[in-house]
């Protein structure tokens, strides 16, 4: 049985018309679909059969599996381009392992759904990362498939703040009394979007260090035409280096500082309106 005979069998119930004849195929594809495994999209080359396999059930997935290793083994080129098949053995090399799992579950119900989906696709680029191996191309698919903040999650899941910071930052936030989880999801959702616009002070680089960051950045962000620069700062001495930074800015007149400090003094946005 070919392999589109194979996944047509295993998909039937979720196509609409006869997407498996004549058709290419791309594994992991990591489209903008949000709800079903498959989707068909027509290119220059005719219309290609892609699979999100996070989308699958369980039984699906075990099933597809099955398949994915066998025609894997037998090198078949119709079922799989080199670059795709190259991908696909990368992301099978750096699946998810017990640690990852466990960032997952502690931001389960914490964050939005297609954040917490996109952080679980970076973690596997995390893994490859750390393995010395060449992630542009699975950058590339987590950016297409969630364009608002998809490579700021990659970079950010990368380096490890959503293993360290954001979750300092919800016991930090949870010590306010009222405190709910909407409040962490939609402080989250902001810090991720407005990446690009942001600073984070941390305990791994010097006051002055950090001084001369947001004097790059806002020279930078000057230049492109951006009119704002947030500095974000977790624990007492790091609000505190913070704040001194800002205090840098007092006499500037074409730069107006505002701040938002929690009443704990434990997290600080500190904005530069320039």
């Amino acid at each position: 049985m070919s392999i589109f005979e194979k996944l047509k069998t295993l998909f039937e119930a979720k196509i609409e018309g006869d997407f498996f004849s004549n058709n290419t195929f791309k594994l992991f594809d990591f489209s903008k679909n949000v709800s079903s495994p498959l989707e068909a999209k027509e290119t220059s080359e005719g219309t290609k059969l892609s699979i999100d396999v996070s989308k699958a059930t369980e039984n699906e997935k075990k099933v597809l599996k099955e398949i994915i290793d066998e025609k894997i083994q037998e090198e078949d080129e119709t079922f799989l381009t080199k670059g795709s098949n190259d991908k696909t053995k990368q992301i099978k090399r750096n699946l998810l392992n017990t640690a990852d799992d466990v960032v997952l579950s502690f931001y389960k119900d914490k964050i939005p759904y297609d954040m917490y989906k996109a952080l679980e696709i970076s973690l596997i680029v995390r893994n490859a990362f750390r393995n010395g191996e060449d992630i542009i191309e699975l950058k590339r698919d987590i950016a297409w498939k969630f364009p608002k903040f998809g490579n700021n999650i990659c970079n950010l899941t990368t380096s490890d703040y959503f293993h360290e910071y954001f979750q300092e930052l919800y016991e930090a936030m949870k010590q306010d009394p009222n405190f709910t989880l909407k409040d962490y999801n939609q402080e989250v959702e902001r810090i991720v979007i407005e990446l690009p616009y942001m600073v984070f002070i941390n305990r791994h680089k010097s006051l002055e260090e950090f001084a001369g960051q947001v004097k790059f950045k806002i020279d930078k962000l000057k230049r492109y035409g951006a009119s704002k620069l947030k500095l974000h700062a977790l624990g007492k001495d790091n609000v505190e280096r913070a704040e001194k930074i800002a205090y840098l800015y007092r006499e500037d007149k074409d730069i107006s500082v505002d701040k938002k400090i929690d009443s704990n003094r434990t997290v600080v946005t500190i904005i530069f309106n320039f």
